[in-house]
């Protein structure tokens, strides 16, 4: 499809006026200070002769195919510049999409929300929507932050822009406003239930790691669980299973092993594994050089 972008072409004017009044019998005349017969006009890019009689005239213009014989000049649209504001939204907060048409003539236009078709590979997490407008909405939480591109369509022509949906923690203290309204009823930790290192159901893993792992911290039932088994017929092997593991939500689960406790040694990542299987909640990987006479295993799950 193509967009019209009119050139300013002036043209001389003579209006003639005979008033019937005797009193006010006059000529009324309007004049410019263009010549009736024609006008040259130039841009920084174009320059152009016409003429009244014929709506005609000779247009040129450097790097650009002339068209003559037109008081406009045609555009392509080549590219779309998609824009967002703000270009990091809270959950469950708003951003209005925006764009601007690059065209062939190396000029630009301006296009609202409603002129641009949207969309995101990325709904309905951690974007939920995005109206006809370019209104986007996040979507009502994100584990700590979450990257998502907007895609806009015009006339051919696609645009992109990256944003972030982040999770307020007004507490400070790694566990973000939402998850802990949801499970406690309270935005801040009110008593010795919902602080960060609290363990209310008693399983061993606090608040902060469930906020992490994706667990309930009210429900003894939702542990995570890492089991370390021999591998048949594989004396210096040992078969490692974990779970429940989340997918799409930016949790990095990465195995971790020492040889010792005691020794201060610091937990290194397990490299001699086999291809990891799952079955979209547990996770098996075998250790191909589980040689040493103890071998201690953990799973480190962090966020972005």
């Amino acid at each position: 499809m193509r967009a019209l972008k009119a050139n300013a072409l002036g043209l001389a004017l003579v209006v003639l006026g005979v008033l019937c009044s005797s009193a006010l019998a006059a000529s009324v005349v309007t004049t410019s200070n263009i010549d009736g017969g024609g006008l040259h006009a130039s841009s920084a890019n174009y320059a152009m002769d016409g003429s009244v009689g014929g709506i005609e005239g000779v247009s040129s213009a450097s790097a650009d195919t002339a068209k003559n014989g037109y008081i406009g000049q045609l555009t392509e649209v080549v590219s779309v510049i998609v824009t967002s504001q703000p270009d990091a939204v809270t959950v469950s907060g708003t951003a209005q999409l925006t764009g601007t048409a690059a065209l062939d003539d190396s000029t630009v236009a301006a296009l609202g929300g409603s002129d641009v078709t949207w969309s995101s590979p990325n709904e309905p997490s951690p974007i939920f929507s995005i109206s006809a407008g370019g209104l986007l909405m996040a979507a009502g939480f994100v584990y700590d932050k979450a990257p998502a591109v907007v895609d806009g369509y015009y006339l051919g022509a696609t645009g992109n822009v990256s944003l972030a949906v982040f999770a307020p923690d007004s507490v400070g203290d790694g566990i973000p406003d939402w998850w802990r309204q949801a499970y406690f009823g309270s935005t801040t930790p009110s008593n010795s239930q919902d602080c960060a290192t609290c363990d209310i159901d008693g399983t061993g893993q606090n608040n902060l790691f469930k906020y992490v792992a994706g667990l309930n911290p009210t429900n003894s039932s939702s542990v995570f669980v890492l089991t370390v088994a021999p591998v048949a017929g594989q004396p210096t092997q040992k078969a490692l299973t974990y779970n429940p593991i989340l997918i799409g939500s930016g949790q990095v689960y990465t195995v971790q092993f020492r040889t010792n406790l005691t020794g201060g040694a610091a937990y290194a990542t397990l490299t001699t594994t086999s291809p990891l299987t799952t079955n979209g909640n547990q996770v098996s990987v075998n250790d191909t050089q589980a040689t040493q006479t103890d071998k201690f295993y953990r799973v480190d799950i962090s966020l972005p």
